[in-house]
């Protein structure tokens, strides 16, 4: 009953959104459903991967996610023609930023030229100009997700690493940002990304840039299930809920987005897992959420939503309805 009422509740609200968004009425994003996208390994090298994607799953994303670091030279630099194969497909790209040399291996301190400091000090300056005008010369709306999971311990920018401190965070932020105001490259949308709190993670206060610099605001969080020792089956709610009060408390006029989200297969049922995740949990305990991008890779644990025919099938039910085809970001 809750399910079928929910299912209800979230047509008509996509429905009002839609309408809203055909009238102009909107504020560049669906105010009655929710946008689903995917990370996909390898899609910035292949943009065909998203057409894979759709046929597996019966829907295209809306959103296509991938990484890009500073320092690798294959993909560091901005491409206007992948930008261009995801938007010809009706889905709009978004680009998590990384300050780091992949060659280096995964300890920080190993990388210490790409600590926020050095931001700062304006030592990447032509690099991120370079990119900021490519950005604006493309034209078309973006996401950039820079310098994610900064509250974590694993990447030359965590605040606590190299030095790292939040007021540092905040002033790398802002830098690059008004480098790109200045280029003209308002196009692009600047996603605010921690992961969800751990331990050791400083409040989320302390390294929020502020609004004005800030365009959509995120979490990043997984159901590890039994996969790992230490961890146990979650909820989306369970996974999500303090950290997503606490940042929608912080931005209550943003609009929320969970910008690294899965489950593994060990320790529960992940069909059932995405049903109430989708059908219960989001709408009831995460209602401020406008977009939700699936990690689809085999990495720590099989996160892709094909790990197994029940799975791919709930996955697939999910993407059809109605209450997650927003189609305007």
């Amino acid at each position: 009953m809750l399910m079928l009422l929910v299912s209800l509740l979230l047509l008509v609200g996509c429905v009002g959104g839609r309408k809203e968004a055909e009238t102009g009425g909107d504020e560049g994003y669906c105010s009655g459903s929710v946008a689903l996208g995917a990370y996909i390994p390898g899609v910035r090298e292949d943009p065909a991967k998203i057409d894979e994607f759709t046929t597996m799953v019966g829907t295209s994303p809306t959103i296509v996610a991938w990484y890009q670091n500073w320092a690798q030279s294959s993909v560091k630099e901005f491409d206007a023609q992948k930008m261009e194969a995801v938007a010809s497909r009706g889905a709009m790209p978004m680009v998590t930023w990384a300050p780091r040399d992949p060659t280096k291996g995964t300890e920080a301190k190993k990388q210490r030229e790409y600590k926020v400091q050095t931001i700062v000090a304006g030592e990447h300056d032509d690099y991120i100009r370079r990119w900021a005008r490519g950005a604006a010369e493309w034209g078309k709306p973006m996401y950039l997700r820079f310098a994610h999971e900064m509250n974590s311990v694993s990447y030359p920018w965590s605040i606590g690493l190299n030095d790292n401190t939040s007021a540092e965070y905040v002033s790398a932020w802002r830098h690059i940002v008004d480098i790109f105001r200045k280029e003209g490259a308002t196009n692009v949308r600047w996603v605010w990304s921690p992961t969800v709190a751990l331990n050791v993670s400083p409040p989320f206060e302390e390294f929020y840039p502020g609004d004005d610099y800030v365009d959509w605001v995120a979490l990043d969080g997984f159901n590890w299930g039994t996969s790992r020792s230490w961890s146990s089956w979650q909820t989306l709610a369970e996974v999500f809920g303090p950290s997503y009060e606490e940042v929608t408390a912080l931005a209550p006029d943003k609009p929320f987005m969970l910008a690294e989200t899965a489950s593994a297969e060990e320790g529960g049922d992940k069909a059932a897992w995405i049903r109430d995740a989708f059908g219960e949990d989001l709408p009831t305990r995460l209602p401020m959420t406008k977009a939700v991008v699936w990690f689809n890779e085999n990495k720590e644990a099989d996160w892709r939503v094909d790990s197994s025919p029940s799975s791919l099938e709930a996955y697939s039910e999910i993407a059809a309805s109605l209450a997650y085809r927003c189609q305007r970001l």
